[in-house]
């Protein structure tokens, strides 16, 4: 019996290890694929090395036969095999690219799981995305912004344990288009129309707040925010943020010192942060940062040795924790405003 291509065997295992990843719901599933990944031939890695020098060869011998039949005014048939040459040697490099990606996709992937998994972070299916979000976009201009396209690209459920107050949280990344025409005038006076995509994205946590209502902390507001405005005993907190409140007063309670340097110092973390209690309790805070959830793997699957280390130690997430701990701030400073 031949023996089985050793690049064939990896890309088939990462591609079955690839749909067991996704149903992986904890931390004894996510080692089990590491076990899994343990019994493949090591060091997990392809080898197109052979590859890489046969499609070079043809490569070459394709572009000399091109400058030779032209030089030599030979036959158009000779510039047609010259091509086909050359596509013969791009396509298995362009295969070569794809399985290499494909690899490192799958640790990055393997890795942020891992990440998830350690700050008890859980990704939702996009079936039930519809029933979480719903209410959001009835109460949060944040998602109505766009005039084109909106959607939800990730919603993720996540617990906070602190030590006066704990909360669930829903973690979303929203991407919104606004659509223009744009119209310009060229050199000879002509004028010329063409419609614009912009494309945005926004992130943020959606957490239950019932100690403040319809007020709205700002440094990149949405249309369709009410309320009268509201100015802190802080010039470097108004020129980040603008407030508005239903009630002045509810403003006046909720942005208390500490608070004002929470956020301040929270603003100096997260580029357009907003803050936006609705009527029925939440807080939706919103920012341009695309890092929270980050994590990058100090190797890659060739050292999987180190590999597992990291995965078997906690991974934190300095961004997000950093985030939480605000949040437990502002809920510890506002539970007895009421």
């Amino acid at each position: 019996m031949a023996a089985i291509n050793p690049n064939r065997q990896l890309a088939q295992a990462i591609s079955r290890l690839q749909k067991q990843l996704n149903q992986v719901a904890d931390k004894t599933a996510l080692m089990a694929v590491l076990e899994q990944l343990a019994l493949l031939p090591q060091p997990i890695r392809y080898s197109f090395k052979q590859r890489a020098y046969l499609c070079s060869a043809g490569l070459l011998l394709s572009l000399l036969l091109a400058v030779l039949t032209y030089q030599l005014q030979s036959s158009v048939v000779l510039y047609y095999a010259a091509a086909i040459l050359a596509l013969c040697s791009v396509v298995p490099l362009l295969a070569a690219l794809y399985h290499l990606q494909q690899l490192k996709r799958f640790t990055e992937h393997l890795y942020w799981k891992n990440a998830l998994l350690d700050n008890n972070l859980s990704e939702l299916a996009n079936t039930d995305w519809p029933n979480v979000t719903r209410s959001w976009q009835q109460q949060f201009a944040e998602f109505r912004r766009g005039n084109h396209q909106r959607e939800f690209r990730q919603l993720i459920r996540g617990h906070f344990s602190g030590a006066e107050h704990q909360f669930s949280y829903h973690y979303w990344h929203f991407h919104y288009v606004n659509k223009r025409t744009q119209v310009t005038t060229n050199s000879k006076g002509q004028v010329q129309t063409r419609t614009v995509y912009d494309h945005f994205d926004r992130y943020g946590l959606i957490i239950p707040f019932a100690y403040c209502r319809d007020l709205f902390v700002t440094s990149f507001a949405a249309d369709g925010i009410t309320g009268e405005r509201y100015t802190s005993d802080s010039g470097r907190f108004n020129k980040i943020f603008q407030v508005r409140a239903a009630e002045p007063m509810q403003a006046a309670r909720f942005l208390k010192p500490a608070v004002i340097v929470a956020l301040e110092q929270q603003a100096r973390q997260l580029k357009q942060l907003n803050l936006a209690f609705s009527h029925d309790g939440q807080l939706c805070i919103s920012f341009a940062d695309n890092d929270m959830l980050q994590s990058k793997a100090p190797c890659g699957l060739d050292q999987l040795a180190q590999f597992r280390q990291s995965i078997e130690q906690p991974t934190a997430l300095p961004k997000l924790s950093q985030l939480l701990a605000t949040v437990h701030q502002l809920l510890r400073h506002s539970d007895s405003n009421f």
